[in-house]
């Protein structure tokens, strides 16, 4: 019978192509990896790799065996990381990048703090988070859906059996600051339409594109994209740059926020939780959704306002 530890000996040794390089990586001896190797080729009956005074190479059936063996490992491991998870009690949550979910998070954990409990909070796609929640890694995701991508995530909740739960319809902003450093004076009109973008990798605000400012349309280019959010934050307070995201839930005086809202031809963006049926969510992952949507259903809808508005005056 194959052990996990054979085939963490295994994909390390074919992905180093040497036995001492995978004995520094694995803290161990180079006679270990060897054994360990040899023991494993005995269980499979034939030989993973071919050994000359130059090191290792997979044999062909090794190639083949390495590609069966890595996928496996990693939901070994993957299995015994939510094992630990759920020993110490995790609550996992996933969310599409948002410094406002993270800030309301931040305050959900303060309030809670005497719960003593581990969280493991993921930032992902919406693409991605569908997936963790189809296969249940997450109780509870947070995510934001374009309306002309509506279509296809109905589909694919309908495919996979999972709900929605809508908040709130919101707009896109175009931030120039982060929201704990509002700017005293917001920038003119003109110094909008040229400011150079900091983006997520990846990112569905500017990959779908078709904003609007003022009523006409509003397209500048990324000049820098990251999967660092401390990243973006210093190049909005240092650098300049600005970010287009959705439209934060808190309500500010005109001209006094961190940003200026964007629209689309298309309509609102939707914000809510996404469950799998099969996992329903624990006491403290229903606690957090609670709190998110009374924040976000309970603030005054400045969105449609703004809209209409914006499209009185175009």
């Amino acid at each position: 019978m194959l052990e996990t530890k054979q085939l963490k000996y295994f994909v390390v040794a074919a992905e180093c192509r040497s036995f001492s390089e995978a004995a520094r990586i694995l803290y161990t001896t180079q006679s270990n990896v060897s054994k360990v190797i040899s023991l494993l080729e005995d269980s499979v009956g034939y030989a993973l790799f071919a050994r000359d005074k130059n090191g290792i190479v997979l044999s062909s059936r090794g190639e083949a065996f390495y590609r069966r063996a890595l996928p496996l490992l990693e939901n070994l491991e993957l299995l015994e990381e939510e094992a630990v998870d759920s020993a110490k009690g995790a609550v996992r949550i996933s969310s599409n990048p948002s410094s406002w979910f993270a800030r309301r998070f931040s305050e959900f954990y303060e309030f809670h703090k005497e719960w003593n409990l581990h969280y493991n909070i993921h930032t992902d796609t919406t693409a991605q988070i569908i997936q963790r929640i189809r296969r249940m890694e997450d109780e509870a995701a947070f995510v934001y859906i374009f309306p002309e991508y509506r279509a296809q995530f109905d589909y694919e909740l309908k495919r996979d059996q999972l709900c929605y739960e809508e908040f709130r319809k919101i707009s896109g902003m175009l931030y120039f600051s982060p929201e704990d450093s509002i700017p005293e004076k917001q920038p003119s009109a003109e110094s909008v339409r040229s400011m150079g973008l900091v983006q997520a990798e990846h990112d569905e605000y500017v990959l779908s594109g078709k904003w609007m400012f003022d009523g006409k349309p509003l397209s500048p280019e990324p000049v820098v994209t990251t999967n660092s959010d401390y990243i973006m934050n210093i190049m909005m307070k240092r650098n300049g740059l600005a970010n287009i995201s959705a439209a934060c839930f808190t309500q500010y005086e005109e001209g006094h926020g961190p940003g200026i809202p964007l629209f689309r031809e298309s309509g609102l963006i939707s914000y809510g939780v996404l469950l799998n049926p099969k996992q329903p969510p624990g006491k403290t992952a229903a606690a957090l959704i609670g709190y998110i949507r009374n924040l976000t259903t309970q603030q005054t809808d400045i969105s449609e306002q703004t809209e209409l508005k914006i499209m009185e005056k175009s």
